[in-house]
């Protein structure tokens, strides 16, 4: 089992850090997390098959997570993919999948017309989740808890994905709740999104919103809270606020609380449970 990290960066455009997407490759098979800017390219660059990914699974719907949603489907689509999409996530997943729908139409109308492709592979069962829901996917186990509270997002949703022996937690963004540590227990990896406040000031780039934005996430010291309460064997971090902190700066913050086994996400960096 294995995390990929598609992208680590945050809402503004970065040159090293593509927009905030992981993948989970079990028994095989790769699923997604979270649909976000250039998300299918870096698919691609990590080695796999758009049109192989049949299962999709979003924390949250800030435009960060799923600015590459629509690019997805219709690359899947127009690279082979004959079976439907199956997209999970909180309530808006439904009104997200339709008006994204809605937007292609004209295109897939068209190539369906002139008989380039068939509908098959535009199809997509969209299902709501909520706070402790449960189920299989394959062969993998699918937990879902409010591992978050993230600012006026309150349909937002946590994951942990079992596979035989093997576990990993994906943590979506804001402060965490008991239901998280609970979530992580024992788990080998437990993916987390923080904030280091000072940077604002470090770097000059506080503004009248920046307090807002600081509120709206986790702390470093909240984060290995949760890591050392549930026992989690590996902590790695990603999308980290504000972006243009340092994955050094960000490590030499979470290492103020944490002592145990850290990774500092990148792009398309892959780690083995």
């Amino acid at each position: 089992m294995e995390l990929i990290l598609f992208g680590t960066g945050a809402p503004p455009p970065h040159k090293d850090k593509n927009g905030p997407a992981n993948g989970i490759f079990a028994n095989g098979k790769i699923y997604l997390v979270d649909a976000a800017r250039n998300v299918s390219q870096q698919v691609v660059k990590a080695g796999f098959k758009l049109s192989e990914i049949d299962q999709l699974f979003f924390t949250h719907f800030h435009s960060d997570h799923y600015s590459g949603f629509g690019d997805f489907f219709i690359s899947r689509w127009l690279t082979g993919a004959k079976k439907p999409l199956q997209v999970w996530g909180p309530p808006p997943v439904k009104k997200i999948v339709s008006k994204m729908l809605d937007y292609y139409e004209y295109d897939i109308d068209l190539r369906v017309r002139e008989g380039t492709h068939t509908r098959a592979g535009t199809e997509i069962e969209a299902k709501s989740l909520f706070p402790g829901d449960g189920f299989d996917v394959d062969y993998m186990t699918v937990s879902v808890e409010k591992g978050t509270v993230h600012g006026n997002v309150d349909e937002i949703l946590s994951y942990r994905f079992d596979f035989e022996e093997d576990s990993i937690v994906i943590a979506s963004d804001g402060h965490p709740t008991e239901e998280l540590t609970r979530l992580s227990h024992g788990t080998n990896i437990l993916l987390a999104h923080f904030c280091v406040p000072h940077m604002y000031d470090k770097y000059g780039i506080r503004n009248s919103f920046s307090d807002l934005v600081i509120g709206h996430h986790a702390t470093a010291e909240e984060i290995s809270i949760v890591a050392k309460k549930a026992g989690v064997k590996t902590l790695v971090f990603s999308h980290i606020i504000p972006p243009i902190t340092s994955n050094g700066e960000a490590f030499e913050e979470i290492s103020k609380y944490y002592d145990g086994k850290i990774i500092a996400g990148k792009d398309l960096m892959c780690i083995e449970t």
